[in-house]
């Protein structure tokens, strides 16, 4: 009950949702359950790994494919950034170029990218 020589009522309703809160999560922590998931991930990873994984072989070899038909100065820099995961400042730095070059390129890249795989690899 609220006293209001006590405190403040801000303080008083803090207090109360503290304690609802604490009473909420300890009630979680005694229902948990003991599955462990570890056993059951594994195997459903597994099963769908094995599903795809030749489809995304087989994209992997067509995007690489067309990589390649891009200027050297623009597979360099989709290489870098997308293959090796180098930021734009370090592709700059590791090509000794500047860092608007790299951005241009990189867009110009994107673009003939996007027109020769189609729209549906966005």
């Amino acid at each position: 009950m609220f006293k209001a020589e006590k405190g403040a009522a801000t303080t008083w309703v803090y207090t109360i949702m503290r304690n609802i809160t604490f009473d909420l999560l300890r009630k979680v922590k005694s229902n948990r359950e003991d599955c462990i998931s570890d056993d059951i991930w594994p195997l459903a990873e597994f099963n769908e790994s094995e599903e795809y994984e030749f489809d995304d072989h087989l994209q992997n070899k067509q995007l690489l494919r067309v990589i390649d038909t891009l200027p050297v100065p623009q597979q360099e820099v989709v290489k870098g950034f997308y293959l090796m995961e180098m930021s734009q400042e370090q592709l700059a730095q590791h090509l000794n170029l500047p860092l608007g070059t790299i951005k241009s390129r990189l867009r110009l890249a994107l673009g003939k990218l996007k027109v020769q795989l189609g729209e549906q690899h966005d």
